[in-house]
């Protein structure tokens, strides 16, 4: 019997809105940190509390998904700063009712995103245990789930 297996990983993009927040916080400091040296020393802990805000946010937008498929069962781990990993998500593929591409719309069901947040990018969606789950498919693993499903 031939195994399949499909690994692939997908780095997480971060939007305009989180760029634009971290920018805000590392910028804030700077600017109390200026008013700091030059004005009022009393700032200091207000511009190391925006430091480190725009330090720890930056980090948490560090992250990527990993998708592994082997002989039905799919994984997907969330890989933070390449040094932590945790399992995120994990179906069957006898469990998956419906695998299509693009967005389905919610319709009450509850939503999961395991995409990179890249405008343009490639979605596909798989329907399961109650739930929509968007994903970043590789070609090999949408070739093999077309054995299956017609979407």
């Amino acid at each position: 019997m031939r195994d399949v297996v499909f690994e692939w990983y997908i780095p997480y993009v971060p939007n305009r809105r989180e760029m634009l927040l971290k920018a805000l916080f590392l910028s804030a400091a700077a600017v109390l940190l200026f008013d700091v040296l030059f004005f009022a020393a009393g700032l200091w802990p207000l511009a190391l509390g925006f430091a480190a805000a725009g330090f720890f946010y930056g980090r948490s937008l560090r992250y990527e998904y990993e998708y592994v498929y082997v002989n039905g069962d799919f994984d997907i781990s969330k890989i933070i700063r390449k040094e932590k990993r945790k399992d995120v998500y994990h179906v069957n593929r006898p469990d998956m009712e419906t695998f299509v591409r693009g967005r389905m719309q919610a319709e009450g069901k509850k939503i999961r995103d395991f995409t990179s947040g890249r405008p343009g990018a490639e979605v596909y969606t798989i329907q399961a245990k109650g739930e929509l789950v968007f994903i970043e498919p590789s070609e090999e693993f949408v070739e093999e789930m077309r054995k299956y499903y017609h979407g």
